[in-house]
């Protein structure tokens, strides 16, 4: 007797070397797994010829980099979707309940490295540390200042108390910081919820953790950082689009914050020197999207990731994001 798998299409940097043999036979197990590998970005036609026979598929960010209706129009009978990540901004989630797609992420795989990485740019921010390494390599002139300034008794302002928020704001008392959170869809024990205006005029640094929205508008602009206690530093490891670029290199040039932080590439126009010098005199730090990327993130990730298709594959999906549920 012939059974008929779920049929599930992965498409990953290194295809199924990606995973462990243990990882990728668990879904061979339970369903008629294809895996493909793309190092770089595909085409919706290079997309749509890899899924088309895919009731389910796995999606990276790196190989398909938005997923929107100009080529799931041309896949009628898939049925759902598993993405390797946590945030998803790139993907048109009301278009995809429209059309009965289920969405699974993953939800706190990378939330310790991701909070520490937070740390780890307050604290290259606050005590110069990658202007102090361009000066001793010679790339700034000597006479640069390095001068830092402490984190304990500042304060951080996070915007979002989820899971990595709540965590930042732990790692922050450790180093003596008091701290304050807006987030108004929870409260956190120990952290006091003040509202927008409050936290911007209070905090020394500002912490964004929250997800942006499919082709949404940038959340910082010129209005809020004028509200911001003027000096203070802007910390943003979530989305470079929730932060206008063209608003921040002005806030830095103005003398309202003292520098920016993010966990991305800087979009910066080719005729835009105020941007290039900042970047250059270390008021602008970027780190190209890898707050993620660790040891243990990776097993973490792979692991919950293939539990997510086999999930998808059983007609159990778990991570479900939460406005697709019925």
């Amino acid at each position: 007797m012939t059974i008929n798998l779920t049929r599930v299409a992965v498409i990953t940097a290194q295809g199924r070397s990606t995973f462990t043999d243990q990882q990728a036979a668990s879904l061979e197990a339970v369903s008629q797994a294809e895996f493909s590998s793309a190092m770089s970005p595909l085409s919706k036609e290079e997309i749509v010829a890899r899924l088309k026979n895919a009731d389910y598929a796995g999606l990276t960010p790196r190989s398909v980099q938005s997923i929107d209706r100009s080529w799931l129009d041309h896949l009628p009978n898939l049925k759902g979707i598993a993405v390797f990540a946590t945030g998803v901004d790139y993907v048109d989630v009301h278009y995809l309940k429209e059309k009965g797609i289920v969405l699974s992420h993953l939800p706190d795989y990378s939330t310790e490295s991701v909070a520490e990485h937070t740390l780890g740019l307050l604290l290259t921010m606050s005590r110069r540390i990658h202007l102090s390494q361009d000066r001793v390599r010679g790339r700034v002139s000597a006479g640069t200042s390095v001068l830092g300034w402490e984190l304990q008794g500042r304060t951080i302002g996070i915007l979002g108390l989820g899971r990595i928020g709540n965590r930042v704001a732990e790692l922050a008392r450790v180093f003596g910081m008091r701290v304050l959170g807006h987030d108004p869809w929870q409260q956190v024990e120990g952290t006091l919820n003040v509202n927008l205006e409050e936290l911007l005029a209070s905090s020394d640094v500002v912490s964004l953790h929250f997800p942006a929205q499919w082709q949404g508008e940038a959340e910082f602009g010129k209005e809020r950082f004028a509200r911001m206690k003027p000096g203070a530093t802007l910390i943003n490891v979530s989305r470079c689009a929730l932060v206008d670029p063209v608003a921040v290199v002005d806030a830095i040039d103005s003398g309202m914050l003292k520098g920016y932080a993010v966990d991305d590439i800087f979009p910066i126009g080719e005729s835009d020197e105020r941007a290039r010098q900042q970047i250059a005199e270390g008021r602008i730090l970027q780190t190209g999207h890898t707050a993620w990327y660790s040891q243990e993130v990776i097993q973490r990730g792979y692991d919950n990731w293939i539990g997510n298709l086999i999930s998808l594959a059983r007609g159990n999906p778990h991570n479900v994001i939460g406005t697709m549920r019925k």
